[in-house]
């Protein structure tokens, strides 16, 4: 089974390049970016399409006459999904790094056009990454999930000490953000007795850090 990602761009021939270089290794959900097109429209196609991985083109107020561009469509995603597999390429990254916090996702657009052995093997590498920082993702999501029914088995048994009790506590938050929807994950992966608890427990400790917060700032 392929990994689905989104490639969003306002260049046609871009997308249609992006789209026949990688058709083979994944599924693709190709989002143009036109005058219509606004952040919370082109976020509300990316939630709701069960996707595994995003890829963005940066500059895109130019052609598309809109006031955004690439790294405003990731920001606004990690707030939602901030351990979410993205990928940014760009034909200015000197401009793209200037404007994105994240270096690390961006890379240059030019890696798509392929005319040697060596260019070959970065496009390579590139898919590698991509595929790579999927399964990652999801592994962080299985690790986790089974850390905190090791730790709620040993509760309900015997009890847990102070340094077990926090490290449950980030991991509940962890998990939160690695999957606040608490879907898109193989059937078997997470059990459902974990997840009853999760929002509560969460919502329980984020309003006690901001009580702490509060206190510390008196």
């Amino acid at each position: 089974m392929k990994y689905k990602i989104a490639y969003i761009d306002e260049d046609k021939g871009w997308i249609n390049t992006f789209y026949q270089t990688f058709k083979n290794d994944f599924d693709i959900l190709r989002i143009e970016v036109n005058s219509e097109s606004s952040v919370e429209a082109i976020l509300e196609i990316l939630i709701s399409n069960d996707l595994n991985a995003i890829v963005t083109d940066y500059l895109l107020e130019e052609n598309a006459e809109v006031p955004f561009n690439g790294n405003r469509i990731v920001e606004e995603l990690k707030k939602i999904k901030p351990h979410f597999p993205i990928v940014m390429l760009t034909s200015f990254p000197t401009q793209a790094i200037g404007h994105t916090d994240d270096v690390h996702i961006i890379y240059n657009k030019n890696i798509l056009s392929v005319e040697n052995d060596r260019e070959k093997e970065e496009l390579e590498i590139f898919k590698t990454k991509i595929q790579s920082n999927i399964s990652n993702y999801y592994k962080k999501i299985e690790d986790t999930n089974t850390r905190i029914e090791q730790l709620v088995e040993k509760r309900n048994s015997q009890g847990l000490d102070i340094p077990e009790e926090e490290e449950l506590t980030k991991l509940y938050i962890l998990f939160d953000e690695l999957n606040p929807e608490g879907k898109d994950l193989p059937a078997n992966l997470i059990h459902r007795d974990s997840i009853s608890k999760l929002n509560e427990f969460v919502n329980e400790t984020k309003e006690i850090l901001e009580e702490l917060k509060k206190l510390n700032q008196k």
